[in-house]
């Protein structure tokens, strides 16, 4: 009976019409439009980041809905597409967009479980990703490329051409082609396709001021989307934010950090996704949290609140190769000055080995803070470990010797991403993992004995490396508010740029790194206007740059050492120099990068080294030393 219902009903829609309810015909090219970086729950509450650029070679995003009989026709066939796709494990990601923004939550995990929708539907309540796209219809598909340019938008086959007729089997699957033309790197001829269906409508949109905003419809996804990750119990955050409860008792507080971008903790000055794992509010979204905490602060239907947002309970990524953990247990006290720990773990591998990733579990997450993974081939760090009493040794800024490479590293928050086309990070064999981690005492003393999972490369193909460049040029008058440095690299072979990682002491400001081409063109690689010694980062670009041999890196960092600046160690303010200490200052920008050629990797790391041999050695003759 329910199935002879919903065919009676397709048939009267699509023979009647009626107007306002299926899209009308039109064959005018619709305007350019754009995706936008937002991070969006699904129907199950596993949490998706959208932005501009990826990693993935295709993104295809549908809006459906389980009203429209057309959209629900083709249910089948996405869940089709989706399994050949290699269910978003491969090149390709689909991800549902429900288009009806009045249904809950709830009510769209019925819809999906009722018509078996295999992959992620993405719940977009307050229409940003609508607006963004500007769809027509729905069912309407988009195909972006790495760089989120849309490159196919429209109908998902040739079943429905025009309303009140569909035919028994499709003869183009024009969705099918176009992803397969986006994914060799080749042009869509047909760049849109008139889709059929029903209109893509928004009810009226009240101004923030004139609707009454609840948690659960209003607030809970924006907490559950960006906050929730690290406010949650057992997380590094000092407070959940997992009920209603937990966000009312602090929703000026909440306010008050969002307004001020402190929170999320973000200061790249690239917000539109350059980089992955991006924590940043939209402006809509600091506004909703805002008048909320003016409000009322009321709860809300409980139909209309999401799910909590899923974690894996053990290691994200599987069973890692290899689990390295600290010997023994540190102790972390109740109060006092953050800590800077160097633990040394000595590791054993048959061969060097590719990381292409890595997984760190804090083993108290109210005092970890971030960590970084080195590599040590020189013993050095055995010494130093050996030389000071209890687990480990403390430093201010670097391990305190120079590393023979590294692994990567953890801040709250982030995500274990492999890095792409079988890159890896080399790990030798014979050498120790020194594991800092900066410890932020929570005011209970407490023990932490953390670890790192280990994932090599399944099918290496080529190696991931560090270059730099540094000035050891610094000096600081007391009292200067202003005090800038440059540091610049020239790029003797082509490579590939994977991350940026910015680093300065305590009076660091800003610093921006821009690449200078060979054409003359620039762009910037990352840019930091408001430096954070406890919010340090390693930026993973979500779209890898090629940087041509010839390219100049220039580096410029600000630096503020007066009396005005907090974070000055300093009072009153003194005369500061390169060093390694917490009244010294550095100007370091690393970047991770992949050479064209193998042949040019020790071209590249040999000038690198030499370099900065050359400005140490430079740097020591000025100082008379």
């Amino acid at each position: 009976m329910k199935l002879f219902c919903y065919v009676l009903s397709l048939g009267v829609l699509l023979a009647a019409a009626p107007v306002g309810l299926l899209a009308e015909e039109s064959g005018e090219q619709p305007q350019d439009v754009s995706l936008v970086n937002v991070t969006r729950q699904d129907h199950q509450g596993n949490v998706h980041q959208v932005s501009v650029h990826s990693r993935k070679a295709v993104r295809v995003f549908v809006f459906m809905s389980g009203e429209c009989p057309i959209s629900r026709t083709y249910f089948p066939v996405l869940n089709d597409l989706y399994r050949e796709w290699g269910k978003n494990e491969k090149d390709v990601q689909l991800l549902g967009v429900w288009a009806d923004v009045t249904q809950t939550p709830q009510d769209v995990a019925g819809l999906v479980k009722e018509f078996s929708l295999e992959f992620p539907i993405l719940l977009d309540r307050d229409a940003t990703l609508g607006k963004a796209l500007q769809p027509t219809t729905v069912p309407e598909v988009y195909v972006l490329d790495k760089q989120g340019e849309v490159s196919y938008r429209g109908r998902i086959d040739d079943r429905f051409l025009q309303l009140g007729s569909r035919k028994p089997v499709a003869s183009e699957e024009t969705l099918k082609q176009a992803v397969a033309k986006v994914a060799a790197g080749l042009p869509v001829p047909q760049s849109y396709a008139k889709p059929v269906g029903c209109y893509y409508e928004l009810p009226p949109t009240p101004s923030l001021e004139q609707t009454t905003l609840t948690f659960n419809r209003d607030i809970a996804p924006i907490l559950n989307a960006n906050c929730v990750v690290c406010h949650r119990e057992g997380e590094v955050g000092p407070f959940t934010l997992t009920s209603y409860m937990d966000a009312a008792k602090r929703a000026r507080q909440i306010a008050r950090v969002v307004d001020s971008k402190l929170m999320p903790p973000w200061k790249a000055s690239q917000v539109h996704g350059e980089f992955e794992g991006q924590r940043t509010l939209s402006d809509r979204e600091i506004e909703t949290l805002k008048a909320w905490a003016k409000s009322d602060r009321a709860e809300g239907d409980p139909a209309d609140l999401p799910p909590v947002p899923t974690f894996a309970a053990d290691w994200t990524l599987g069973e890692p190769d290899l689990v390295l953990e600290m010997q023994d247990d540190f102790d972390v006290p109740a109060g006092g000055a953050d800590i800077f720990r160097n633990f040394v773990i000595p590791y054993e591998i048959p061969e060097d080995k590719l990381v292409a990733t890595v997984e760190f579990k804090p083993g108290d997450a109210s005092v970890v803070h971030h960590s970084i993974l080195y590599l040590d081939n020189s013993g050095k760090a055995r010494a130093k470990d050996k030389a000071s009493p209890g687990p480990g040794y403390s430093t201010f800024g670097g391990p305190g010797f120079v590393p023979s490479g590294s692994i990567g590293g953890w801040s709250p928050g982030k995500t274990p991403r492999p890095l792409p086309d079988g890159l890896g990070r080399k790990m030798q064999k014979g050498a120790d993992l020194v594991m800092q981690i900066h410890y932020h005492p929570s005011g209970k003393a407490t023990k932490d004995r953390s670890k790192v999972g280990i994932y090599f490369v399944d099918k290496p193909k080529n190696e991931a490396f560090a270059i730099w460049t540094s000035s050891f040029d610094l000096d600081i008058p007391p009292g200067e508010e202003n005090y800038q440095a440059t540091a610049s690299y020239k790029l003797p072979a082509e490579v590939t740029l994977l991350s940026c990682i910015p680093h300065m002491h305590l009076l660091g400001q800003q610093m921006k790194a821009t690449a200078h081409m060979p054409d003359g063109t620039t762009q910037v690689l990352i840019d930091v206007p408001d430096w954070d010694f406890n919010w340090q980062d390693e930026y993973m670009l979500a779209d890898p740059m090629r940087l041509p041999a010839g390219t100049r890196i220039e580096v410029v960092a600000n630096y503020d050492n007066s009396a005005a600046n907090p974070t000055n160690p300093s009072t009153p303010p003194q005369r500061v120099t390169f060093g390694e200490e917490t009244t010294d200052e550095m100007l370091y920008c690393f970047f991770l990068v992949a050479a064209k050629e193998k042949s040019s990797i020790p071209v590249v790391v040999g000038d690198v080294f030499t370099q900065e041999v050359l400005r140490r050695s430079a740097h020591r003759l000025k100082m008379g030393r």
